[in-house]
């Protein structure tokens, strides 16, 4: 769907061969559904002068304006939108809200009347995006107390037909692999893959809970390896009266 993306730092080829224990693994993290109370809506009104009024359920009015104006064929100063109040959004009304507005505006144009679209939860689930879901592979090398010493990720990001938010989504994630720890050893591969599926969007965390999975996974594997966690259970457990 878009360019790949290569982040690195230092020698992870290196680091990885040098390391006392290396690890490989597979995972894969799904998608998952707004469901805002409200469902995707908007009125378009015909102005006088050739103008428009756009009601609609959005988070990003600019982004309305300007798809409005685009299929329209007009200037953005002669497309107006408001939005009164939101029945839920988390990222799902940021782009896709602009559907409905231009499918209404189409219409009224057409009819010369105001035309008010509403997609009912059916629909609504099956045309509009979801949290993207993601594929990762990695291969990491760590010491005896778990400490990293090289760190290889590849992810591959579900984007759908089209592109909509899918880059810069895709871009945080990568920003979000290290998340509280610090990678000296780093390569981060990111694939933008096309799917036959709803085209992808915003939601709330924007990429940043794919990109944290990635590496809090990794560091539970390693402690499972290392039987860190099952050794402080019971160091615990000993010593506690139940």
């Amino acid at each position: 769907m878009l360019p790949p993306v290569h982040v690195s730092r230092g020698d992870a080829a290196a680091a990885l061969t040098t390391a006392k224990h290396r690890l490989q693994g597979s995972f894969s993290v799904g998608g998952q559904e707004h469901f805002y109370l409200e469902g995707q809506i908007a009125i378009a009104q015909p102005q006088e002068m050739g103008q428009w009024l756009i009601h609609s359920s959005t988070q990003h009015p600019g982004e309305v304006q300007h798809w409005v104006a685009h299929a329209l064929g007009i200037a953005l100063h002669e497309v107006r939108v408001q939005t009164r109040r939101m029945g839920g959004g988390f990222g799902g009304k940021e782009t896709q809200a602009g559907h409905l507005a231009v499918w209404a505006a189409l219409a009224a144009r057409k009819f010369g009347a105001a035309v008010k679209l509403r997609l009912d939860r059916d629909d609504d689930f099956m045309i509009t995006g979801k949290r993207h879901p993601f594929d990762y592979d990695y291969e990491v090398g760590f010491d005896d107390e778990g400490l990293l010493c090289g760190l290889k990720v590849s992810m591959r990001v579900n984007c759908g037909f089209s592109a909509d938010l899918s880059g810069p989504v895709a871009d945080r994630a990568i920003f979000h692999v290290d998340n509280a720890y610090f990678l000296q050893d780093v390569s981060i591969s990111s694939y933008r893959c096309k799917t036959h599926t709803q085209s992808h969007t915003a939601f709330r965390g924007f990429g940043g809970p794919q990109g944290m999975m990635v590496i809090e996974t990794i560091m539970g594997d390693i402690a499972r390896y290392l039987k860190r966690m099952l050794y402080k259970f019971a160091k615990i457990t000993s010593t506690t009266q139940l």
